[in-house]
């Protein structure tokens, strides 16, 4: 039986770890478009818009009952092959489209949910004041809706981070696509993991510790 070998884990650590940073890039960037679709399903569903929302509810369905690996599969070796203009796509870009439009699905039920804790009596008396429909959801509902909606939106960036390990599985270079290779190089397959698995756990404890914090924060003004 192989021995565990301590100095194998500082050999390999540098090797995965400078990973990290384009996983974080990959994580916002996602994070950032997730954002803003999951807003726009949201006020969809919020305010029952016609057609969009017999949509949405299909949209959010598929990707809430259909496994991350599935749906990565499916558009990048699936739809990009059928779709002219998506044949040339990076992994990169692959990565990026599915896992906004699958975090997307779950934010948006997050954000109706912080829609639905401001009180609507006061998004009806601004438009009993003369403000447009949309200035009163940016200037009364959505700033109030933000604080209820920043504990779960933290929780969806800290899965997207973990879920960008998926992306090696349509080579897309990343620290768990670093850590096979090594491990194919030198076969020591619990050091490797050992030191992969170190990482994430520190970064989401990390992730996590400040989650709290801004919590905290935005409670206490409040």
């Amino acid at each position: 039986m192989p021995e565990f070998q301590f100095d194998y884990l500082f050999e390999v650590f540098p090797k995965i770890i400078k990973f990290l940073p384009f996983t974080f890039e990959l994580a916002l960037v996602s994070m950032v478009f997730a954002t803003i679709l999951g807003l726009i399903l949201a006020l969809i569903r919020q305010y029952r818009v016609k057609v969009l929302y017999q949509l949405s509810a299909i949209y959010i369905s598929y990707f809430r009952g259909v496994p991350f690996i599935a749906q990565l599969f499916l558009f990048y070796y699936g739809v990009s092959q059928i779709v002219p203009f998506l044949q040339s796509m990076t992994p990169v870009t692959g990565m990026v489209v599915v896992l906004s439009t699958n975090a997307a699905a779950f934010m948006a039920e997050s954000i109706r949910g912080a829609l639905n804790s401001v009180d609507k009596g006061q998004y009806e008396a601004a438009l009993a004041v003369g403000m447009k429909p949309i200035e009163a959801l940016r200037r009364i509902v959505v700033p109030q809706a933000v604080r209820v909606a920043v504990p779960a939106l933290s929780n969806s960036f800290i899965d997207l981070f973990k879920t960008t390990s998926m992306g090696f599985t349509i080579g897309l270079k990343d620290m768990m696509a670093a850590a096979s290779i090594e491990i194919s190089l030198g076969f020591r397959n619990f050091e490797v993991y050992v030191v992969l698995v170190a990482i994430y756990w520190s970064i989401v404890s990390i992730l996590s510790f400040f989650q709290s914090k801004l919590e905290k924060r935005l409670n206490a003004a409040y």
